[in-house]
Order: structure tokens, then C-alpha cells, then sequence
């Protein structure tokens, strides 16, 4: 089965219908969202529609859950907070409805699925070092992980009880008892300097996962997300990848 796994659409409409068209050159054939559909950006019942209608399994985010008041915005910085609690008055009741039948947490065909860590998925734990990976790999015995959260796309392999190593290439395919978490990045805020939106192609029936970078239109997106007023700082960091 070739997967396309995608994450933290953030709102941005543009950034995932490039990211869709992409997996359909790809040939994609099942389609894994990871979460946060909304927050940052501003399409926000457009991309909980896209994303209903383009994907066969889809999980709930941190954003997602305070966008339907499952949460408090407290913990998020100042600009995050500001278009989420905007995000939660121009959010429409079936958009809600939606993200409230959303799971935490899936596995198929050896591999696991959830927004930040698979260690506590409603806790929304982020995987930034080798470390919080050796912790991950401890909570789930696919082969494969795959998460978002930190909108930054990166391929980590660990065989046995050796420890874990950053895989350089794009592209990977495990071998024996390796085991793979992955971090497919950010559809539409990616924070990796490199503005192109991300997605990650799973094979596995191969066992190869390959990241995959979207060009995209970052000025329309800037431009709808001035036009209701959203931080300076938001709309200019779309344009350096941070």
C-alpha cells in the first residue's frame, strides 16, 4: 500500500491542495493526516472540508482540540492564542463535529499514526532530540511512526536497542529489525528554513518512507491571512520556513 501521511495543515488552503496533487502524482493510494487542520492560518472550514474529503483516516491535534474548546489556549504564545480564539468563532458546526469524531492514535500495516507522540498522544509531547526519540520508541512496536507536531520533517532509525541515529536522506527504506519514527513535517507551516510545504510517502509493502517538499503559492496564502488581520509575524514567517 503506498501512503500518503500529512500534517499540521494549519489552515492553509493553498499549501494542501498542492500537497494533495502532489500525492496524486505520486499515486497515492491511502491517505494519513495527522492532525492540526487549523490554527495559525485562516481556511480554516475550507481545509477541515478538503481534508474530510481527501483523506482515509484522519487524527486529532492540539490546535484541532482548543479550536473546539476540548482544551484552554493558556499554553499557546501570544500570537498561536490570538488565531485560535479567532479560529473558534468562524469555525462552523459540521467543521466540529468533525474534529470531535477524530482519534488520537491508529495503526495499519505495521506502522502507528498520532499527531506528536505515540508515548501519551493527548498530552501533545513534543519529539525534538534524540532522547524524547528514544523515549517514542519505547511506546509503540511497529515498524514504523509517523508524527507532526514540530513542523519539522526528519527520519530517525533505530535497530535493536542500539541508539537511535538521524537518517540523512530523504528517502529510506528500513532493513531487518530496524524500526523507523518519522516526522513528516508541515503542509502549511513548515519551521525546517524550507517554506515548501512536506508530506511523506510510505511504502509498505517496500518499507521505504521518502519526504516529499510542495512548492506552492505563499503569497495568496499572505495574502488572505492579511486580508482578516492575522500578526505580521505569522504571515512573513510562511515565506522563510520558520
Amino acid at each position: 500500500m503506498i501512503y500518503g501521511v500529512f500534517s499540521d495543515i494549519h489552515a492553509n488552503e493553498t499549501a494542501l491542495i498542492a500537497v494533495l496533487s502532489s500525492m496524486q502524482k505520486f499515486g497515492v493510494e491511502r491517505r494519513v493526516c495527522l492532525g492540526d487542520l487549523v490554527g495559525y492560518g485562516v481556511d480554516v472550514n475550507e481545509c477541515v472540508s478538503l481534508t474530510k474529503d481527501n483523506s482515509d483516516v484522519c487524527l486529532v491535534g492540539n490546535h484541532d482540540s482548543v479550536a473546539i474548546r476540548w482544551e484552554s489556549s493558556a499554553g499557546f504564545n501570544p500570537y498561536a492564542k490570538k488565531v485560535i480564539e479567532w479560529t473558534q468563532e468562524v469555525i462552523s458546526e459540521e467543521s466540529a463535529t468533525y474534529i470531535k469524531s477524530l482519534p488520537y492514535m491508529f495503526e495499519e500495516n505495521d506502522a502507528c499514526f498520532v499527531h506528536a507522540s505515540p508515548m501519551s498522544p493527548a498530552d501533545w509531547i513534543y519529539v525534538t532530540d534524540l532522547e524524547d526519540a528514544l523515549d517514542a520508541f519505547d511506546h509503540f512496536s511497529d515498524s514504523f511512526c509517523f508524527v507532526g507536531h514540530t513542523h519539522t520533517p526528519i527520519i530517525v532509525a533505530m535497530k535493536d536497542l542500539a541508539i537511535p541515529k538521524v537518517i540523512e536522506e530523504k528517502k529510506y527504506r528500513i532493513e531487518g529489525s530496524e524500526r523507523l519514527l518519522v516526522n513528516v513535517g508541515s503542509v502549511g507551516q513548515p519551521r525546517d528554513r524550507d517554506p515548501r510545504a512536506s508530506w511523506c510517502l510510505f511504502d509498505s509493502v517496500e518499507k521505504t518512507v521518502e519526504i516529499i517538499r510542495v512548492e506552492y503559492n505563499i503569497a495568496e496564502t499572505q495574502r488572505r491571512m492579511r486580508e482578516v488581520g492575522s500578526p505580521d509575524f505569522l504571515v512573513e514567517r510562511l515565506g522563510v520556513g520558520r
